[in-house]
């Protein structure tokens, strides 16, 4: 038994033979059989006549003989008047569509309708051909024919609702082997006034009825309960949701199957009786009414059956057609459930090997295996196990141990990061990816210059660190350069002191001259060194500028492209790019010449007295006239000399003294600056946030509109990591000292309190404050007192304005709690809804290894049937699964049902049989039987449960 299970197949369940009771237009019977047979498109009739089974046993006495071979199933359609009557002032139709699947169904039908009763002018007249044709008669005894006779009777025979239900109700086979179907129409539920009188009968008439007979749109909505709010409710309150049908209701051959604006009736089931019942629990998903069944799957991605040969001897080789919806395969374990699946996932190209898999454990069991897979569209491909595997993933397979794998662990591992984001990547609008072929690229595309942004600032805080830190120790020096121009003014004094005394007049104006040309000397030394100086900026700058040059070039080569990519005009390329203006060269030299040109004037000649070269001659023609006394002479050069250098020095260290509040305003400039630096990074965390927030905004949006969806929720949020920060700063401190706040312990919850809670909170300025608050106790201390031997300020600096430790992530929560913090089996429900709800796009077939797994009954009826039943529309599911939940309450278009024994080889014989789930047998051969079997421990096991539930519908 291998069947495609439930198909859509178009159903006309009200159509009139020829000699119908009212309104006959028909030919002969023979031309009516004909038209029948000419059209190719119906499967299902139901033979509609009122009152009277007299017909449809016609037809199916034709159909016993050989005729309607293309009609797979007849059923009699039983049609009555009840009153009271509609504002229209006609009866109310209502059906009994009856099950032929009885031997005796006819003559169970005709004894029920000869205890149908209706009186007239105190005569009861039952529901038969020869009592429905004497009330005719009695009415009109006009009436000369049969014929006419019967007509007026059954016009007559309109009975009390109220009759017609307490007759139903008592009538045990009609009831059980019957639907009751009342008209839609303004001959029936439509033609009621609501607001008249009839509002309890009309109530009490759409809870008698199973099905509305009605081809209008708007009814099958209601019915269905698409709609929202009060009319819901009332559906609700008569039983609803309930299935609506249409047929041609013809009366002639040119409307034969023809109903008004080709409303006709598709139905995805069996033809049988029990499949017609399916339409009672699936309302919305098995019965349409439209020119075309609903038909939204991509044929060429739809498995039509699947064939193994060459098997060894380990499976039935044979053809097992599937059906393009939702495929359920059950079976014991052990029985070759995960096996199917993974042969169909291997001859698709989409089988990955993993621990425990069938085919890893079967080996070399099964090389030169066949699989040969036929598609939708006519197409077939093959493969064949142990040769050169084709992967090229035609269906998306999540065999069992790769869905435990992804969500086993308790955070959110890389492995689920990229399958979540292949879904969203493939839920966005193509329009918005920019022609990147991953999420991954996509994010860099549209957060690259945010995140170059962020380099920048980060090299921003270490420069002005580095500089801060420079202009500390020029200002920790200065106290050693107060008591350096202390002891050099002590010095000096005590040298004067030294200094000998002159013989004469002469030689002591002659030493005042040589201590007034060294001090002179000695300045013009300092004035040249500062020149110099300045020449060797000019160098720096040169070179800053050659360094900036480079990088403008290396940013020409970088945008050239992009803004190929833009369609930017080659000749406004040159407007991106920024370049210094040709003149700086000029500006460099020409100040490079005249600082040459100062210090060769500083230099001079030994004629010019004002210059190096000429108080050096000075110098020299004032030594010849100092005392001859050689050892006073040589004392005297010693002091002058050493007393110029003292005076240069002095006068450099006073300036550098003097530069103290200078350098305090640099270090406080620099430390203001390396902090809107700090909160600028936050601000540029805040774009990308920004930026990544309007990628997730159509998914967001998606989920949002959608009932089960609105418990997941996609965030962009800010992450910490305290520990690695203050980890890293704890190896910059001597924790036997007094730290900061304390201890590390005490600095951790300080942190804790003021920077997480600002740096998570994504609000820039208030990282700002926080920061700041933070700092004031290293404040309070200096660095030395408790940082490490060799630890410098530069790392002490370098590690608090650390942004390492901070970023973000797109946080996905279901139900309010993040995604790594819920249970492997609800992960599982989140991945499922991600790809049964969100990844709309990706057409190709779901083979599903026990989703189920880990997963308890509640979530699994209240989620997952609703996504498997959602997506089964657009795509094909092959599911492999052991809960009843999945199979019977997702509405399973086919069963297979997989059986393993011991083969005369010792090897595993692995067999199928498959159908609709509406499949039925008196014994235990039907799908429908087995299905309770294995999920539900048979029907006995399951009927035990029930009672003991003592659940009442």
């Amino acid at each position: 038994m291998l069947e495609r299970g439930s198909i859509w197949r178009r159903w006309d369940l009200h159509i009139h033979t020829p000699d119908t009771s009212m309104n006959d237009q028909f030919g002969s019977w023979d031309e009516f059989l004909q038209a029948v047979e000419n059209q190719s498109q119906v499967r299902v009739l139901g033979v509609t006549d009122y009152c009277l089974l007299e017909n449809y046993s016609k037809l199916k006495a034709y159909r016993d003989a050989g005729r309607l071979k293309d009609i797979e199933y007849v059923i009699p359609n039983l049609e009555f008047r009840l009153a009271p009557p509609t504002d229209k002032d006609t009866a109310v139709n209502i059906h009994l569509l009856v099950c032929p699947d009885d031997p005796q169904h006819e003559t169970h039908i005709s004894n029920a309708l000869a205890r149908l009763h209706w009186q007239y002018n105190h005569k009861r007249y039952s529901c038969t051909k020869p009592q429905l044709m004497s009330l005719g008669l009695a009415v009109d005894p006009s009436i000369t024919s049969e014929k006419d006779a019967l007509s007026k009777g059954v016009e007559q025979f309109k009975i009390d609702f109220s009759a017609f239900r307490d007759w139903y109700f008592q009538e045990p086979w009609l009831r059980s082997n019957s639907l009751v179907a009342v008209s839609g129409n303004k001959d029936g539920l439509s033609g009621f006034l609501v607001d008249g009188g009839w509002a309890a009968m009309r109530e009490e008439i759409t809870r008698l009825s199973a099905i509305i007979f009605s081809g209008r749109p708007g009814e099958a909505e209601f019915w269905i309960g698409a709609e929202a709010g009060k009319n819901q409710d009332f559906m609700f309150k008569l039983g609803g949701p309930k299935p609506c049908v249409h047929g041609s209701d013809a009366h002639e051959l040119s409307k034969l199957f023809k109903p008004d604006e080709d409303r006709f009736c598709w139905i995805k089931a069996d033809p049988t009786f029990e499949g017609l019942k399916q339409i009672l629990l699936e309302p919305a998903d098995r019965v349409y009414i439209g020119p075309t069944p609903p038909l939204y799957h991509d044929s060429a991605r739809v498995i039509e059956s699947v064939t193994l040969r060459r098997t060894n001897g380990w499976f039935n080789e044979e053809t097992i057609p599937l059906n393009p919806g939702l495929v359920s395969i059950i079976g014991q374990k052990g029985s070759g459930k995960s096996a199917l699946a993974e042969l169909i996932a291997y001859g698709a190209g989409s089988w990955e090997p993993t621990d425990g898999s069938f085919l890893g454990r079967a080996g070399s069991h099964l090389d030169g295996l066949e699989v040969e897979l036929k598609w939708g569209d006519g197409h077939a491909t093959t493969e064949f196990l142990g040769r050169n595997f084709s992967a090229v993933g035609n269906v998306r397979f999540l065999s069992q141990r790769f869905v435990e794998k992804l969500c086993a662990n308790d955070e959110l591992g890389e492995d689920l990061v990229r399958e979540i984001e292949a879904v969203i990547f493939d839920a966005l609008d193509p329009t918005d990816t920019l022609n990147a072929s991953t999420f991954q690229e996509l994010r860099e595309l549209r957060t690259d210059t945010t995140r170059e942004e962020g380099e920048h600032l980060r090299e921003e805080m270490l420069r002005l660190i580095r500089d801060e830190t420079a202009l500390r120790q020029t200002l920790g020096k200065i106290p050693e350069k107060q008591q350096r121009l202390t002891k050099l003014i002590e010095e000096a004094d005590g040298l004067k002191k030294q200094m000998p005394q002159p013989a004469s007049a002469e030689e002591a104006k002659t030493q005042a001259d040589l201590l007034a040309a060294r001090s002179k000397l000695g300045q013009l030394q300092a004035d040249i060194g500062t020149h110099k100086q300045k020449r060797q900026k000019l160098v720096d700058v040169r070179g800053r500028i050659q360094g900036v040059t480079r990088e403008l070039d290396r940013f020409r080569d970088e945008i050239k492209p992009i803004l190929v990519a833009a369609d930017i005009l080659e000749g406004d390329h040159s407007l991106f790019v920024p370049a210094f203006p040709s003149g700086y060269d000029a500006v460099l030299k020409a100040r490079d010449a005249a600082l040459v040109q100062s210090i060769a004037a500083l230099e001079g000649t030994p004629e010019n007295p004002e210059s190096l070269l000429g108080v050096q001659a000075s110098i020299d023609r004032l030594s010849k006239l100092e005392s001859d006394d050689k050892a006073r002479h040589d004392r005297v050069k010693g002091i002058q000399t050493r007393l110029a250098a003292i005076d240069v020095e002095m006068q450099r260290l006073s300036t550098e003294i003097g530069q103290r509040e200078a350098i305090r305003s640099e270090i406080e400039s620099s430390r203001k600056k390396r902090l809107d630096a700090y909160i600028a990074f936050f601000s540029n965390l805040a774009d990308e946030q920004k930026i990544l927030e309007e990628l997730y905004k159509p998914v967001h949006d998606k989920l949002a509109h959608r009932e089960h969806e609105q418990d997941l929720q996609f965030s962009i949020r800010w992450e910490a990591d305290l520990d690695r920060w203050i980890a890293r700063g704890s190896q910059l401190m001597d924790q036997r000292k007094a730290v900061p706040y304390g201890t590390i312990d005490g600095m951790r919850q300080q942190a804790t309190q003021l920077l997480v809670a600002a740096w998570t909170s994504g609000d820039p300025v208030r990282v700002g404050k926080a920061h700041e608050k933070f700092m004031e106790e290293f404040r309070k201390l200096p660095p030395s007192d408790y940082l490490r031997n060799g630890v410098t300020f530069e790392e002490l600096l370098t590690w608090l304005y650390d942004v390492d430790q901070v970023g973000l992530n797109y946080g996905l929560k279901y139900r309010g709690t993040d995604l790594e913090k819920l249970s492997p089996g609800t992960k599982g429900i989140v991945l499922l809804i991600l790809y049964l709800g969100l990844d709309e796009r990706d057409t190709r077939p779901l083979v599903v290894d026990q989703p189920d797994e880990n997963l308890d009954n509640e979530s699994i009826f209240e989620l997952l049937t609703t996504y498997f039943r959602s997506a089964k529309r657009r795509r094909q599911i092959i599911l492999i699964t052991h809960n009843p939940n999945l199979v019977v309450n997702g509405d399973s278009e086919q069963v297979v049902v997989a059986t393993a024994r011991i083969g005369e080889s010792g090897l595993p014989y692995i067999s199928y049989v498959a159908n609709s789930l509406e499949n039925s047998a008196a014994d235990e051969t039907g799908i429908r039987q087995r299905t309770c079997k294995i999920l539900e421990g048979g029907t006995k096991a399951f009927q035990r449960r029930e009672r003991r539930y003592a659940l009442v519908a």
